[in-house]
């Protein structure tokens, strides 16, 4: 419902100002509308939207590596001017022959149609194919065309070298996709984390301008009482220079919070997307949620969901796939190529698929034997090796890291509740001192210098429970950042990936 809600209003405003040009529209939100706001339209959350779906796309092309492929390959033109062998039968003696060299002058034309299928169990491929060529002679020749056809060819290749891509693959690229789901989840909690600390900043900026406000209104009213005590003389002139200075530095507090505020306004506005004709008052809810978070559950939800225990895999698995990759290059490799089919060849098209039609096999072993590369072979397989332990290194450091900063962030969250309680308290406290004061002032029973302590003793605890309550949210996010798990409402963060891939 917020999230409805957050959207009606930014339509609003928009439709809003256009109707009004540069008439300024006021608009009052809390905390979680500017959250929802922030998910629906700020450039950041604009960015990971499209980020993932580049990450979707990226795992929709691995999946198409296992599908079956049917291709065309057409080449309608190619021209060949050279000096060719060629080999005919003596028609006086058929078991010799007769080798010449002409002038050849040609023009052919080839096409080739084949489905082709990756093998993830073994590594290889298979296809079946058609071919066809037409080969066109401009030379003394009897015969000026030759079809050459393939009606029917099917041929497998395989690697022999022990390393299988496609296995890696297989364990590799749905890790790296998971990984780019947790990590969207991610980038909204940041960005509800920043709205939210905009929010404050101007929350903060807002009260503060309030506080200087009353605070000159109030330094207005004892300098013209001190002015009238003073013409009587029961006010000495020290005193009443003191709240002649107490009133000059509020008016210069006044006009700093109102260019303070107009700063603040303007940084939660443009995170927002929002014009600079919408004027933004917010609501300031005191209430925070009720709960703690248990240090062992929010481990547990963090190394199962947090996208960084996914990309440590996905890092081993890389570093892995390298030293396979690098091992198999080592020594003698092989690759099996194997095809059988049907072909023909004749002169006119009709009589190329003719019904007879010659067998069509082959098999070929390539191999390859490294005998002189000044063992760059060796150093490749020496450097992946090095470089995987480097890596299960790094990440056993960073996972020990990980584990600490999940216990504090959790310790902090669940003492700032009792140190926003304190601030409150004490911004109570400090007011009703200030009051007290103000007020024997105002009789002639209290002194000056009394009053200027309780109303700066009132200013600073009014602005350290506004930074306690926005210390909270901080720590808030945090910990749904880090174990993408909402502890209030007892759920895992989801967010609707189809909706990102479908707009």
């Amino acid at each position: 419902m917020n999230r409805i809600f957050s959207i009606i209003i930014a339509t609003i405003v928009t439709i809003t100002t256009s109707l009004h040009g540069q008439e300024t529209t006021k608009y009052y939100f809390t905390l979680d509308d500017v959250v929802q706001i922030a998910k629906e339209q700020s450039l950041n959350a604009i960015i990971a939207r499209q980020r993932f779906r580049a990450s979707y796309f990226n795992f929709m092309d691995y999946r198409a590596t296992f599908l079956p492929k049917l291709t065309l390959n057409v080449n309608p033109t190619s021209w060949d001017h050279s000096i060719q062998t060629v080999q005919n039968i003596d028609p006086n003696d058929p078991s010799k022959l007769i080798i010449s060299e002409i002038e050849a002058n040609t023009l052919s034309s080839t096409a080739n149609l084949a489905l082709s299928q990756n093998v993830g169990l073994t590594g290889g491929n298979v296809s079946l194919g058609s071919d066809f060529s037409l080969r066109q002679y401009f030379n003394n020749t009897d015969q000026k065309k030759q079809y050459k056809t393939s009606p029917l060819l099917f041929s497998f290749s395989q690697p022999l070298n022990g390393y299988n891509r496609f296995r890696w693959l297989k364990e590799i690229e749905p890790l790296r996709y998971e990984e780019a789901k947790q990590n969207y989840v991610v980038q909204m909690e940041n960005v509800a984390s920043q709205a939210a600390d905009y929010f404050f900043l101007l929350a903060i900026d807002q009260v503060k301008l309030k506080m200087t406000q009353t605070n000159f209104n109030n330094t207005d009213t004892l300098f013209t009482i001190s002015k009238g005590r003073y013409a009587l003389g029961t006010v000495a002139e020290d005193a009443l220079l003191q709240v002649q200075l107490r009133y000059m530095q509020a008016e210069g507090r006044l006009n700093s919070a109102e260019i303070d505020l107009e700063a603040s306004l303007n940084q939660l506005r443009s995170y927002l997307g929002f014009k600079d004709n919408v004027d933004i008052e917010l609501i300031i809810d005191s209430k925070v949620p009720d709960f703690k978070v248990p240090y062992e559950v929010a481990l547990d939800y963090a190394l199962s969901g947090n996208p960084n225990m996914l990309s440590y895999r996905r890092q081993i698995l890389e570093a892995e796939s390298a030293v396979a990759l690098a091992k198999s290059q080592k020594g003698i490799t092989l690759d099996l190529k194997a095809s059988f089919g049907i072909n023909n060849s004749r002169y006119k098209f009709i009589d190329a698929y003719s019904p007879s039609f010659g067998d069509q096999e082959g098999v070929s072993v390539g191999i390859r034997v490294p005998i002189l590369d000044g063992k760059q072979v060796q150093n490749r397989y020496l450097n992946a090796k090095s470089n995987l332990e480097v890596i299960e290194t790094q990440i056993q450091q960073e996972e020990i890291d990980f584990r600490q900063n999940v216990y504090l962030q959790v310790r902090r969250f669940n003492m700032q509740e009792n140190q926003l309680r304190i601030a409150a308290t004490a911004d109570t406290v400090a007011q009703k001192g200030y009051d007290v004061s103000y007020q024997r002032y105002i009789i002639g029973r209290g002194s000056i210098t009394d009053l200027n302590i309780a109303d700066s003793d009132k200013d600073r605890a009014k602005m350290e429970y506004m930074t306690e309550l926005r210390t909270y949210w901080r720590y808030y996010y945090a910990i749904r950042r880090l174990t993408l798990f909402d502890f209030y409402a007892n759920k895992r963060l989801e967010e609707n990936y189809d909706s990102m891939i479908s707009d």
